[in-house]
């Protein structure tokens, strides 16, 4: 395995690190909630029923790490690249 220092987007030390995952959380989460809203309208705050939406999203979260788990090993297994297992699982490459 290849080891070594790998700087991603200038992070370099552990608050560098929280940092750039708050900044990334915010802007993602605030996104789809916004996307959110336009899809469902109505306050989500006022929604009946946010406990068994919230268990379905559990449920889809699991399928969804397991399928993306297998993918990349079989993608592995295969010998491909970083980029394209990375692609494949993003639907985009890396920024």
């Amino acid at each position: 395995m290849k080891t070594g220092k790998i700087f991603i987007h200038g992070v370099k030390t552990p608050a560098d690190h929280i940092r750039f995952i708050l900044h990334w959380f915010t802007d993602t989460l605030t996104s789809k909630y916004h996307r959110g809203q336009q899809e469902h309208g109505g306050l989500c705050f006022e929604k009946p029923n946010m406990l068994q939406h919230a268990e379905e999203e559990i449920l889809d979260l699991v399928v969804y790490h397991k399928t993306a788990k297998d993918q990349l090993a079989r993608m592995a297994l295969d010998g491909q690249s970083a980029m394209d297992a990375y692609t494949f699982l993003y639907g985009e490459p890396p920024q």
